[in-house]
């Protein structure tokens, strides 16, 4: 999460870039994350990525809102827009005015994605993205994961679930007492791996 919230400019770091595409992308903010295509799906969505009082429309246009720095609203645009959104994602809502508040978590994770998508990221990181949602749910949000990765999307995902991380990931990256430890690849990304490298067990 202390990475995350770098790559995203909310934390100050002391080295480093972040480069996609052949280009430097460092943001300086998140301001200037969002600018250039980065978004980032927080742990705790109910505080940090959802105003619960508003409604999915508005939820799902804030980012884009935010990134476009435009004095006024096309509201008839904002919303047939977020609708298609809001369908394309499958948010499971009588009305795209319904508050946030009043859904399931999973379709409250729906609507943080659709925020992000919404906006144009290219770069998307979920932070224990399946942390309070159903089990039907979460195979739901692997699903919506895979597709924007075959999509061409950038998808980083933080766990703290292995078999999770077994699952649904092409690489794992590990990180222990603020380093990168190893990288491991398909038949090498096991729980057992994960487990042995995170606590040190062998390391060279």
């Amino acid at each position: 999460t202390e990475l995350a919230r770098m790559i995203f400019g909310l934390d100050p770091k002391d080295t480093g870039t972040l480069r996609y595409a052949g280009r430097d992308i460092t943001p300086r903010s998140p301001y200037d994350a969002i600018q250039k295509g980065i978004g980032y799906l927080t742990e705790d969505r109910k505080d940090d990525g959802l105003t619960l009082g508003q409604s999915v429309s508005e939820n799902i246009s804030l980012v884009r809102v935010v990134k476009s720095n435009k004095g006024a609203l096309n509201l008839g645009e904002e919303q047939s827009q977020t609708a298609r959104m809001s369908d394309q994602l499958d948010i499971k809502t009588p009305s795209i005015k319904q508050r946030v508040i009043n859904l399931s978590g999973g379709n409250q994770q729906k609507v943080v994605l659709g925020k992000w998508l919404y906006a144009g990221s290219e770069v998307l990181i979920f932070d224990e993205p399946t942390v309070g949602v159903d089990v039907g749910a979460k195979g739901e949000i692997y699903r919506m994961m895979e597709d924007l990765a075959r999509e061409g999307k950038v998808i980083i995902m933080i766990s703290s679930d292995n078999p999770e991380l077994v699952a649904v990931s092409d690489r794992v990256a590990i990180m222990r007492g603020k380093r990168l430890v190893t990288i491991l690849e398909s038949e090498q990304i096991t729980e057992e791996n994960i487990l042995r490298y995170a606590m040190g067990v062998d390391e060279q």
